[in-house]
């Protein structure tokens, strides 16, 4: 069994961190074309200034998954990247 968070920039996910029974921690990122919608919408958004901008990220709550940390995160990664943005 693994805990599972994911970090968000507004409604964008980057990065999942995972860790299992065993103590084994994994950290995981996105494609780089999550952070370049990040950049975009940013923009969009006017949320340039660096205050504004950091102030966008927040981590999900923890949540369980079957299996190690690293698989629960590659399992992760695979399904969010298929969902896109």
């Amino acid at each position: 069994m693994a805990i599972y968070k994911i970090l968000y920039w507004q409604e964008i996910p980057t990065q999942i961190r995972a860790e299992d029974d065993d103590g084994d921690e994994v950290s995981v990122e996105l494609d780089g074309k999550f952070l370049q919608q990040i950049d975009i919408l940013a923009a969009k958004r006017g949320l340039q200034a660096a205050d504004d901008y950091l102030a966008q990220w927040k981590w999900s709550e923890e949540a369980e998954r079957e299996g190690s940390a690293r698989k629960v995160a590659e399992a992760l990664k695979a399904e969010l990247e298929a969902k896109g943005f």
